[in-house]
């Protein structure tokens, strides 16, 4: 029950904290580095308190449209809260792209948030990864997928 918590918890964390712009088929970017590293924390656009940091934005802008590319991870104290059993370990890469067009011009917003996150025991040695089915959603206006890996 509590490894189902855990998955359930991640994978809505991830979702919060998900995306990437790409071609037709989404996949996340898979060389975003796992729960924030690298980033400053003194840089990010939210708060420490927030549940999700948000460093800053990559805004590109052509005639038509404006793509809005984000790598937001949670918070290391929640990152804390989810639990995972001795010797498991769960790693999440997720995207999502919302397209956004404009009730005024024929401009379109597209926002791409891309998370990666790594719970427990994930590359130790001895371990074995196991990819899970991805999780996807394809709808005009909304993209997501989620890339779920166990090891053990």
């Amino acid at each position: 029950m509590r490894i189902a918590f855990a998955v359930s918890a991640a994978v809505a964390a991830c979702l919060w904290s998900a995306g990437i712009a790409g071609a037709d088929t989404l996949t996340p970017d898979y060389a975003q580095v796992a729960n924030g590293s690298g980033d400053d924390p003194s840089d990010n656009l939210t708060p420490g308190a927030s549940p999700i940091q948000v460093p800053d934005l990559d805004v590109r802008h052509a005639p038509d449209t404006t793509l809005v590319v984000a790598h937001p991870y949670l918070a290391p104290w929640v990152h804390d809260l989810v639990p995972v059993p001795a010797n498991t370990g769960l790693e999440i890469r997720g995207a999502a792209r919302v397209t956004l067009p404009s009730p005024v011009d024929a401009t379109t917003t597209v926002l791409n948030p891309n998370g990666h996150c790594v719970f427990g025991a994930v590359g130790d040695p001895g371990s074995t990864a196991t990819a899970l089915p991805p999780i996807r959603i394809d709808t005009p206006g909304f993209q997501l997928v989620i890339d779920p890996t166990v090891s053990r």
